[in-house]
């Protein structure tokens, strides 16, 4: 079995690249109040992934420990939930890519940022990391490995506060540009916005296939033992 760690990299980075989230540092960075809502943003996105991460490892090794000798059959069951999952998430990304020359569909509260006060970016980052269908699995499926690998309690916390950061690290960096503004950075988020809301179901689906293989190799492996 791969290491806790080997295993958690994959699902950060998937949080890391996904497009909405960027997109809505880089347009909170291209607003007026840039510093505090960058902040309240990002702070309430990393918690959120934090929290939801220890709440799933904890239930998670809730029913591991009940399962006497259980807690391999307990991970491939997570691990084939997930591999369809994914299958179906990448479906949906590719489903709702723009059609020919069509523009991409924007989010509507990207109109309201500059409009933002601290409070409402902190909200704004809840909404894209509780609800969100792309992120949410990843982090569920976070905890449900730090729960499968017989932690204690601390560990748990640590394991979970640390994929957090990691999984936060791009709008970390991001935030960190709006101490130092410029017009060559302006210009470079700027474009970088357009390309990601263009290419965003893109992105997904390759996301969202690549974590099924890596999943459905999970299954294998358990089920050829």
């Amino acid at each position: 079995m791969e290491s806790i760690t080997a295993q958690l990299i994959p699902l950060a980075t998937g949080i890391i690249i996904s497009p909405i989230p960027l997109v809505a540092i880089i347009a909170i960075l291209l607003s007026v109040r840039s510093k505090a809502n960058a902040f309240a943003y990002t702070a309430s996105i990393a918690v959120a992934a934090a929290a939801i991460t220890a709440a799933t490892a904890f239930s998670t090794t809730g029913v591991a420990s009940a399962k006497s000798g259980g807690g391999h059959t307990v991970q491939t069951v997570f691990a084939v939930v997930f591999t369809a999952g994914f299958l179906a998430l990448a479906y949906s990304s590719w489903r709702g890519r723009p059609k020919g020359d069509a523009e991409p569909a924007l989010p509507s509260w990207l109109a309201q940022i500059d409009t933002m006060q601290p409070a409402k970016a902190a909200v704004l980052g809840l909404l894209l990391t509780v609800p969100n269908a792309k992120n949410l699995p990843l982090e569920l499926k976070a905890g449900s490995i730090i729960g499968g690998d017989h932690l204690s309690w601390v560990g748990i916390l640590v394991y979970s506060v640390l994929f957090a950061v990691v999984a936060s690290i791009a709008l970390i960096i991001l935030s960190a540009l709006a101490a130092v503004p410029s017009e060559r950075v302006t210009a470079t988020l700027s474009a970088t916005k357009t390309a990601l809301i263009q290419h965003n179901s893109a992105i997904m689906t390759a996301l969202f296939l690549m974590l099924a293989a890596l999943e459905l190799s999970h299954v294998v492996e358990a089920l050829s033992k």
